[in-house]
């Protein structure tokens, strides 16, 4: 199978497959040599593997990062001393597990994995389990033996050790080390974002933790660190961490807290930075707002568990992150929203005018109430940040220039009656139904 024609026809004959054939069709193409013409194949279908999240064909060398995987950024957004990993770590860190580590080993996990499915991740974390203890020591061996910054010969690779990338493949090979315990919760829990836990989830994480606690507080702060990548609300797991008897003093057990606290406020911070900084990552305001209302929930829950500390740097933190937050949901999410909602209001494409009579499409009034719902999203989280009276402010002046958009006078009795429907749902979507009822029942006393 060769020509590009032919890749065309598997990309149409595919659509109409079920699900687990389809799956099939993707096995062939990521083994085929040619990616530029299977790429029509991809296109293709990459919308349903998006909703199915087939996992990725299993190696030595994806499975040896699975549990640090929560903590990866992309190299452009990564941001060094905040417990995170850039993805520009994985190259150098194979390179020295490889060349380290036996050959046979890492052959006989490949043989494991291609027989593996992918889907079971019991057998996907036994297979895991020597290669996490020895790529461990490894990394260990390794930096304890040479630390010097510099370029260094590794079999036949160069690998540059800079202090970030020396401190990264530390904080790896910590994470290694307690990989039996980080996996076994991730078996027993949800999918991330995790929203909360079960009683049953709680009593894994508690005893994980004491059970780690009893060997190194180390390990306890990297487990913890590792397993907040993956909460919905951080401080729902900081609390579980501030409450569990530690066989530790109550002064160390404070400043853990303290230290993974500071850790999350400040990579929420980066993050909360990233988002007003760089608007082309929020491009849609339904995300940009769904965004917003997932950094409000990250930064109450932390809030909520550090409360007790007295920590003045860590008040001091999360005023920074809400004031992010605030200046991203004003300047970003509001003004697209409001953009996207008037945009899809005004004529329809090919309709050769710019008269506000003209009637949306189908297509456009979906938009434009999805536009009025991230609206009323902000509006929901301005408490949380302190901007409640600004997005008032802006709802309301949203609303009055809705009530203008109207048709003229002289339109007939069922265009004035489908603009008006069309205008009272969408100022209950931002305002609430007692506004839209006060619409209807004035512009109904003028029809």
């Amino acid at each position: 199978m060769s020509t590009l024609e032919e890749w065309r026809r598997i990309a149409l004959a595919s659509l109409g497959l079920p699900d687990k054939r389809l799956l099939d069709v993707l096995k062939l193409v990521e083994q085929a040599p040619d990616r530029g013409r299977v790429r029509v194949v991809l296109d293709q279908i990459r919308p349903r593997l998006v909703r199915l999240r087939p996992p990725r064909p299993m190696t030595a060398q994806r499975l040896l990062f699975r549990p640090v995987e929560d903590l990866f950024d992309p190299a452009d957004r990564y941001r060094a001393k905040i417990g995170r990993l850039s993805r520009t770590i994985v190259q150098p860190c194979w390179i020295i597990v490889h060349n380290r580590i036996e050959q046979t080993l890492l052959q006989s996990i490949d043989d494991r994995l291609r027989a593996t499915d992918p889907f079971n991740h019991r057998d996907i974390f036994a297979t895991g389990l020597p290669l996490w203890q020895d790529a461990a020591q490894h990394l260990t061996s390794f930096l304890a033996a040479d630390t010097s910054i510099g370029r260094h010969r590794i079999g036949a690779e160069n690998v540059t050790i800079t202090e970030d990338v020396r401190q990264q493949l530390l904080d790896i090979a910590d994470i290694l080390a307690i990989a039996p315990e980080i996996e076994t919760v991730k078996l027993h829990l949800s999918e991330r974002p995790i929203l909360g836990f079960s009683p049953i989830e709680l009593e894994l994480v508690s005893t994980t933790i004491a059970r780690l606690a009893a060997d190194s507080i180390r390990k306890v702060k990297t487990f913890v660190l590792v397993l907040l990548a993956r909460m919905a609300r951080p401080g729902d797991l900081l609390q579980v961490l501030t409450d569990l008897p530690l066989p530790c003093s109550s002064a160390d057990h404070a400043d853990l807290c303290k230290a993974v606290g500071a850790n999350a406020l400040t990579a929420l911070t980066h993050q909360a930075q990233e988002l007003r900084q760089h608007q082309s990552i929020a491009t849609d305001p339904v995300a940009a707002s769904q965004t917003a209302e997932q950094l409000v929930a990250r930064l109450t829950s932390l809030e909520r568990s550090m409360g007790g500390q007295r920590d003045h740097a860590g008040a001091q933190q999360a005023q920074v992150v809400r004031r992010e937050i605030a200046t991203f949901v004003l300047d970003n999410v509001v003004v697209k929203a409001n953009q996207e909602l008037f945009q899809n209001l005004s004529s329809p494409p090919g309709s050769g005018g710019g008269s506000a009579a003209a009637v949306p499409t189908l297509e456009q009034m979906e938009n434009a109430e999805k536009a009025a719902l991230s609206l009323r999203r902000c509006a929901r989280v301005a408490d949380a940040v302190g901007i409640r009276k600004d997005v008032e402010r802006k709802l309301a002046t949203i609303c009055t220039e809705l009530e203008r958009h109207s048709p003229p006078p002289d339109a007939d009795e069922p265009t004035q009656t489908e603009s008006l429907m069309r205008l009272v749902r969408l100022i209950e979507l931002i305002a609430g139904p007692d506004e839209a009822q006060r619409i209807l029942t004035a512009r109904l006393g003028r029809l």
